[in-house]
């Protein structure tokens, strides 16, 4: 290899080990005993492979000199001949992955060419059925979906052997993540000889922006389906172009891209089209822009909103703080139906109210933000799902009739309850803010009962929904109605699935949702028995295959989102297995150190034999330094 042959920046490398790299340097090194010797310069994507930042200690003056800049242990030099820059994507290289037609059966008569000892000392054979059904579907002359991730492919193949990778134009789908491609002309030689190509993943290759005329003369209309996850990709500008040269796709999925000049160059600030003038992502339906650097919703996100067909937007790790979707603008986000924002800076419940502004929206993920950091999960649902009416999906979990039905009562109670206590002058604070010494005149009250209004912006309605069904259990006083709204106690089922009380008659009863779980086992521990240190509790809905564990005694059943009609079961630990799993474990770690103690020996011995063996070979060279 010469050094022409490595472009700076460009040049993805890899070595033995699996390890991938870009070479940012190339030339000699001032630490090495030849000063005309040529090296790469290694910046690795796995901050932790190399030896330094890019700086060495110059053999001839002493000092420090800079070739690269990476971080304190990426980078590493390499002799020309010990870098790795891949392979090209060849005929050969897409046969590899898939089995040859005339293949010889590794199971000729479904029978493996291995046996099993059993426990009587005898062989068995190993039977392997459905090897000919199997091979009919990998047949690379066949199928239509192939995968090549991660084989180290770099480049397009010679241009002799573009004729022969015309054999594979029938394919529809190509799988590339986590090869060494980093140029877009690579990328669109490869591609050219699959005519018929709807599908590409080139995720995780270090593939940078691209250029103004990169798709000029190259047409991929069939394209549907786009995966640049993780990729170089710096600028929203790349996404214009890829708009313009695939006008029907259908997903997008840029995900850990930079693409925070959406603000400068968002669709709605610059005039897109492909080449007929048609204005691009017509027919997107999904686009991922998870950690892209967002950051406003209103400057970058909003410039999304014309996309008429959008029905999937994710958005999670990005570091946006508040959502704003004007009345005005009627045509906003017009199919949205799934938006994903986990992790995100949301620390509002009116940011969450804002979401109303899409009629279309049905299915929600929020986890991981400010918001909801400091409540259970049971409460950041019910609380959700009474503020979206139209939701139908949480967090991939479906919401039920007599779910919503719940969550909104309850969030009628907690929010009477809170008008309540300012009516009578107890609640002192409110969203952070000091309302009162408790002496509330009436216009105080109002006041502070208008704020709670506007904070809650669908509890009027929600009042009206539901006061009829809850008056007859109420016992909370509203101070604008004569009606009683009881929907903070909730009627439990407590059933004990221990072995000494399994048989007796589950406990009925009406309980308040701000009880703690620490009064729930004290409660058990009465009624069947069972010490209150072995309890472990769970709760059930109706149809509901998996019961939530009540795994703290110091939250409420409000904090785990406890519904009326729930069923609490009580189950007790067994204290001799359980000391069982523990000797067992115990026994299990001293066995653990005392073969890392092994290894270790065994590694010292072996260190100290090469030691010995580079002491007696004086022209030993480091291939890294």
């Amino acid at each position: 290899m010469t050094p022409d042959d490595l472009r700076p920046n460009i040049t993805r490398v890899r070595d033995a080990s699996g390890f991938v790299g870009t070479v940012v340097y190339v030339g000699p090194v001032a630490s090495a005993k030849s000063s005309t010797e040529i090296y790469a310069g290694i910046a690795w994507d796995d901050v932790t492979r190399g030896m330094h930042d890019g700086s060495v200690i110059c053999r001839a003056t002493n000092r420090i000199v800079r070739h690269f800049k990476c971080g304190p242990t990426q980078g590493s030099f390499l002799r020309l001949s010990k870098v790795d820059v891949g392979v090209a994507l060849s005929p050969e290289t897409m046969r590899s992955r898939y089995v040859k037609p005339d293949a010889e059966l590794i199971a000729p008569d479904n029978l493996l060419p291995h046996v099993a000892r059993t426990a009587g000392g005898r062989d068995k054979p190993i039977e392997f059925w459905g090897e000919v059904k199997i091979r009919g579907r990998q047949q690379l002359e066949l199928v239509e979906e192939i995968s090549l991730r991660m084989l180290g492919i770099a480049r397009p193949c010679s241009s002799e052997q573009e004729v022969e990778m015309e054999e594979f134009g029938h394919l529809k789908s190509i799988d590339l993540a986590g090869n060494l491609l980093s140029d877009w002309v690579d990328v669109l030689t490869i591609c050219r000889p699959f005519k018929n190509l709807e599908s590409l993943s080139l995720a995780s290759n270090r593939i940078n922006d691209l250029s103004s005329g990169a798709f000029d003369g190259f047409s991929m209309t069939r394209m549907t389906h786009l995966n640049l996850n993780s990729t170089n990709i710096a600028s929203f500008k790349t996404v214009h172009l890829i708009g313009k040269a695939m006008p029907n796709l259908l997903e997008l999925c840029m995900a850990h891209c930079d693409l925070a000049d959406i603000e400068h160059c968002g669709l709605g600030t610059c005039a897109v089209g492909n080449n007929n003038g048609i204005p691009a992502f017509q027919n997107l339906i999904l686009l991922d822009l998870s950690d892209c650097n967002l950051t406003s919703w209103e400057k970058q996100v909003s410039h999304l909103s014309t996309l008429p067909a959008l029905e999937s937007l994710i958005l999670n790790d990005n570091m946006i703080e508040n959502i704003t979707i004007p009345e005005s603008v009627a045509t906003a986000f017009t199919k949205v139906a799934s938006l994903q924002l986990a992790g995100t800076s949301i620390s509002s419940w009116s940011t969450i109210d804002n979401l109303n502004g899409i009629p279309t929206l049905r299915s929600l993920r929020l986890r991981n933000t400010p918001l909801t950091s400091s409540m259970g999960v049971g409460e950041v649902r019910s609380t959700v799902i009474a503020r979206l009416p139209t939701l139908e999906f949480f967090n991939a979990s479906p919401i039920s009739e007599r779910e919503r039905t719940e969550a909104e009562r309850r969030y009628v109670s907690s929010v009477a309850r809170e008008l309540l206590m300012i009516s009578s002058g107890a609640l002192l604070s409110f969203a952070g803010q000091t309302l009162s010494d408790g002496n509330l005149g009436d216009t105080d009250a109002n006041a502070k009962q208008a704020q709670i209004h506007a904070h809650h912006p669908r509890f009027q309605s929600l009042l009206e929904k539901h006061k009829e069904s809850m008056m007859s259990s109420s016992s909370i006083s509203v101070p604008f109605s004569n009606a009683n709204i009881g929907g903070d106690v909730i009627g439990l089922t407590i059933r004990s699935m221990a072995a000494s009380s399994c048989d007796m008659e589950p406990l009925r009863k009406r309980i308040p949702t701000s009880l703690k779980v620490g009064r729930i086992k004290a409660m058990c521990a009465r009624a069947f028995g069972l010490d209150i240190d072995l309890q472990i509790l769970h709760f059930r809905i109706e149809n509901d295959p998996f019961p939530t564990e009540l795994d703290d005694t110091d939250n409420t059943l409000a904090y785990y989102g406890v519904p009326d009609g729930a069923e609490i079961l009580v189950n007790e630990i067994d204290i001799e297995a359980r000391e069982r799993e523990r000797t067992r474990q115990s026994e299990d770690h001293i066995r653990r150190v005392k073969e890392q103690e092994q290894h270790v020996t065994i590694m010292q011995a072996i260190q100290k034999s090469d030691h010995r063996m580079s002491l007696a070979t004086t022209d030993t060279s480091q291939e890294k330094f």
